[in-house]
């Protein structure tokens, strides 16, 4: 009993009480469905090709990494509705956030509001009814830093070692569900690296046999469960890759396009018109896909919107050539498309090496856009715009349904997801429409709070800056690793994407790239908070000490 009382005067009885909330105000939307054939269905239909026992191949059987498409199976055979699935995982990434950092940072007041800041954020309402990898994604990286956040609070080997290997789990999954998890490394490494100086300054000495333990721990996983994935893809279609966007041979042929020399450099164009009618020229392979690549297909158009209408933005060049392929015929067996792949860089490669084309060094990383120094004032640009979005990125509120195409639904939605066709409907019932002008009022009482908590959170860092310096580092509120830690996860991400916006495609807003990391910002609000708060009360107890000795 005393157990149970403890509990309900605990944060986590808020926690589970907000989330229950959380469920019941979104049991009624619906998951918003799309025609995104490379994104939103494609995920869906690639989830329901777990349910078919043979599956053939083409350009769209591994089209995508399987960690998201394994979640949306696994929820069918639970037998959860896949909003409600996805609704829950993003809530128990924010619990194990939450619990993570009152345990060695926050009192129970900030794990409360950083707690409301995650749990009612109001992107969250359309984002969890996505169809996206990216809705897996937040909760991932949650989950990441949480067990970074013990790891360098751990205080024997044995609390070391298994928040290493939740570390490594948690690694396995996120790295098979975007294409883009190298992002992550430079934060482990700077947690791993303040732990191993923390070692060698207090015993001198860092131990191998621990060290390659913990290595292993969080390396095995990721090798484990990425090798397992492979190897069932080679069996199925022969090759050995978690999916074929970056097999060997489309990067071995990409590198090759890449090295061919341009007359002229266009700002965000890699692959350029006079590059490909040079390689025409001497490419027999590359040849047959022309027919495709200089036609005004639909890639045209999404080209236009980044800026570049007359050819090809490099981010997209890429899906260009790839359905160039496919219309050529050559993506009826992994191995074909491979060997054709190799052939398309063998002959550019010969033509390079007999002077018959000019061409460059092989850069170290394909599909990876030259930098060049007029890209600087729009990257640092960029990079302003992401900033400011990051802010309110989270305050977007989308009530919609998506396509309400019963048709579409039931042909490609309806099972998998575990969601009638015309659920949609059930939004014209009364409760479900309080329900909804509810949800307008939390985002709008959302709204106001936030703009409060990041003002009195600037404060803080303020006068938290101040008091260090006047006492000159030896009286701090907030833990430098553990804000490095948020702060190198954000950084970090923040001009990837900016990068990503100024040479290869137009990012737009940037929301769906950034929110992965909004729960991150929310935490170095709470860190801005912890400080007014001290801050606060050492004026208040400043303030008694000299009246009671004025009252002497």
């Amino acid at each position: 009993m005393a157990r149970f009382s403890r509990f309900w005067r605990s944060p986590w009885s808020y926690f589970l009480g907000l989330s229950i909330l959380k469920l019941w105000l979104i049991g009624h939307l619906p998951i918003r469905a799309s025609y995104a054939g490379y994104d939103n269905l494609r995920y869906v239909i690639l989830a329901s090709n777990f349910l078919a026992l043979n599956v053939p191949y083409d350009s769209f059987t591994l089209v995508r990494q399987p960690g998201y498409p394994a979640f949306i199976f696994l929820s069918y055979l639970l037998g959860i509705p896949l909003r409600f699935s996805q609704e829950i995982i993003y809530l128990a990434g924010g619990f194990i956030l939450a619990w993570s950092c009152h345990k060695y940072y926050f009192n129970k007041s900030i794990t409360f509001i950083f707690s409301i800041l995650y749990i009612f954020a109001p992107f969250s309402f359309h984002w969890n009814r996505q169809t996206l990898a990216d809705v897996l994604y937040l909760p991932l990286t949650a989950w990441i830093v949480a067990c970074l956040i013990h790891i360098s609070n751990s205080k024997t080997d044995r609390t070391l070692i298994a928040w290493s290997l939740g570390l490594g789990i948690g690694l396995a999954w996120f790295w098979n569900t975007r294409l883009e998890g190298i992002w992550i490394v430079p934060s482990i490494a700077f947690i791993y690296s303040i732990l191993a100086l923390k070692y060698w300054f207090y015993q001198h000495k860092i131990e191998f046999k621990k060290s390659a333990i913990v290595f292993a721990a969080i390396v095995l996983p990721v090798v484990v469960v990425t090798s397992g994935i492979s190897w069932i893809n080679y069996t199925r279609y022969g090759i050995f890759d978690t999916n074929d966007l970056k097999s060997a041979g489309v990067e071995e042929a990409y590198s090759s396009l890449e090295k061919v020399t341009s007359k002229k450099w266009q700002p965000m164009v890699e692959i350029s018109r006079s590059m490909r009618e040079r390689v025409y020229a001497i490419s027999p392979s590359f040849r047959q896909l022309q027919p495709y690549i200089e036609s005004d297909n639909h890639w045209r158009k999404s080209s236009c919107e980044s800026g570049i209408c007359d050819d090809y933005a490099a981010g997209l060049f890429y899906w260009v050539l790839r359905e160039s392929v496919a219309q050529a015929g050559y993506y009826q067996s992994a191995p074909k498309t491979e060997q054709f792949y190799h052939q398309i860089a063998r002959e550019i490669d010969t033509a390079c090496h007999a002077k018959t084309l000019n061409c460059e060094f092989e850069k170290p990383l394909a599909f990876l856009p030259d930098f060049h120094f007029q890209y600087i004032p729009l990257w640092v640009n960029s990079i302003g715009k992401l900033s400011h979005r990051l802010m309110q990125s989270s305050l977007v509120l989308k009530l919609d349904s998506g396509e309400e195409d019963r048709e579409l639904r039931e042909q490609y939605y309806a099972q998998i997801t575990r969601e009638p066709a015309n659920f949609f409907n059930e939004r014209s019932y009364l409760v479900n429409q309080f329900k909804d002008r509810s949800i307008f009022a939390i985002s709008r009482i959302f709204n106001l709070g936030f703009t409060v908590l990041l003002g009195l959170s600037s404060i803080g860092f303020g006068l938290e800056a101040i008091a260090l310096v006047r006492t000159k580092f030896r009286d701090r509120s907030i833990s430098f690793a553990f804000l490095g830690l948020l702060l190198s996860c954000i950084v970090i991400r923040v001009v990837l994407i900016a990068y990503i916006d100024v040479t290869s495609w137009f990012v737009d807003s940037g929301d769906r790239y950034l929110r992965p990391i909004l729960p991150m910002f929310w935490l170095v609000i709470c860190i801005g908070l912890t400080c007014f708060w001290k801050c606060f009360d050492r004026l208040l107890l400043t303030a008694r000490n000299t009246r009671m000795t004025n009252n002497k």
